[in-house]
């Protein structure tokens, strides 16, 4: 599990089911809802070129909501199905680069690592599900998606009232905390993966093709 305690996500997901109830009265698909995040975090990045961080938070705030409530609304709905998750996945992703993206004109490097780090944290998860059987379950989670949203949404709040933090730029301060939560999350799902592919081995479990020798040398 990730740095959030088990008591709040069980309060978050209370939050969540509530605010999807006005989705799901409107017919709104999960979809939808996941589409309506990007288009809000493109918002947020335009309103972050002009400058206008207060403007550009509100925006994030309601693409990260999206981000959060697409899985509520399809248990409402009972619309969850297995295209569905992949298809919430892909666009939380999208609502990362972009917001992360509207940085890189004023910190390249940071933005960079933060948006790099990020990917290779949620890749370390299912790359391992091309060597072995495995699932969402268990997994070690420093720096997940939804704590890495959340740092960032509170530098760019402290963008609109605070000019720097010792010398640097909070954006700038709260992107390289990204990256570093992010690097961790890669050392410890590598590890991990390494663990339960060990394990595996042992049993005899791997992927068939990797059991005829195809694997990478």
């Amino acid at each position: 599990m990730g740095m959030l305690g088990q008591a709040t996500r069980n309060r978050v997901r209370g939050i969540c089911t509530a605010l999807a109830k006005p989705f799901a009265a409107l017919g709104i698909s999960p979809n939808q809802v996941s589409l309506l995040g990007v288009v809000f975090a493109l918002v947020a990045a335009a309103f972050v070129f002009q400058g206008r961080y207060l403007l550009a938070f509100f925006f994030a705030v309601l693409a990260a909501s999206m981000d959060l409530i697409d899985g509520s609304v399809a248990k409402l709905l009972n619309k969850r199905s297995p295209f569905g998750n992949y298809f919430d996945a892909l666009m939380d992703k999208f609502v990362e680069l972009f917001l992360y993206a509207a940085f890189a004109p004023r910190f390249p490097l940071e933005t960079a690592l933060a948006i790099g780090l990020s990917f290779i944290a949620s890749y370390a998860k299912p790359r391992a599900g091309l060597v072995i059987v495995t699932d969402n379950r268990d997994w070690p989670g420093i720096g997940e998606h939804a704590e890495r949203l959340l740092v960032f949404l509170l530098g760019l709040l402290a963008s609109a009232f605070v000019p720097s933090l010792a010398g640097f730029k909070p954006m700038q301060l709260a992107l390289g905390l990204i990256a570093v939560l992010a690097l961790a999350g890669c050392l410890q799902r590598m590890e991990f993966a390494k663990k339960l592919i060990q394990e595996a081995e042992a049993k005899g479990a791997l992927l068939p093709y990797l059991k005829e020798g195809r694997e990478r040398e």
